[in-house]
């Protein structure tokens, strides 16, 4: 009879140790995969943050550089067709990837509609409307205008008339 009490507490005890031994791996487990799913989920959100972000910031930049492009050609001049293409470019870019209300003011801009905002105050609306940043104003914004350009050089070298020698340098 002793003996078989010892061995029913021996067998509970071996029993009790395997079920203590399982419940805290699968606890551990448990644990382990509780944290693994929350940072998963945190790095997740994070990373469509700085993707959001990104696609702001392209926005941004593409509403500034198909307006700098824009105002690169000075009022009244013909295009050149690569650079009439490069806006064209610009143009649906921004058609397809704004939201609608910055792309219709944009297209005000660039048709020069009397309603239009100007080029300052349509980069500061884009900053605003994506980033939600309303800290800068319209004095902020630098421009440098076509007065500032240097003029090009001739496209063809002034050459010496025949006869005149160039002097030797």
């Amino acid at each position: 009879m002793i003996e078989t009490f010892f061995a029913a507490v021996a067998g509970t005890s071996i029993a009790g140790a395997i079920v203590a031994f399982l419940a805290k791996a699968w606890i551990e487990t448990r644990l382990k995969e509780s944290i693994r799913h929350e940072y998963d989920q945190k790095l997740e959100e994070f990373k469509h943050d700085l993707q959001a972000r990104h696609l702001e910031k392209q926005k941004v930049e593409l509403v500034s550089g198909l307006i700098a492009e824009w105002m690169a050609n000075p009022a009244g001049e013909i295009f050149s067709k690569e650079y009439r293409t490069r806006l064209n470019r610009l143009s649906f870019q921004a058609s397809v990837w704004l939201p609608s209300e910055l792309a219709i003011e944009l297209s005000k801009r660039l048709q020069n509609k009397p309603d239009a905002k100007t080029s300052w105050e349509l980069i500061l609306f884009a900053r605003r409307l994506l980033t939600g940043d309303s800290s800068l104003g319209v004095e902020h914004v630098t421009f440098w205008g076509l007065e500032f350009e240097k003029p090009h050089p001739p496209a063809v070298p002034i050459q010496a008339p025949p006869g005149n020698p160039k002097p030797l340098e």
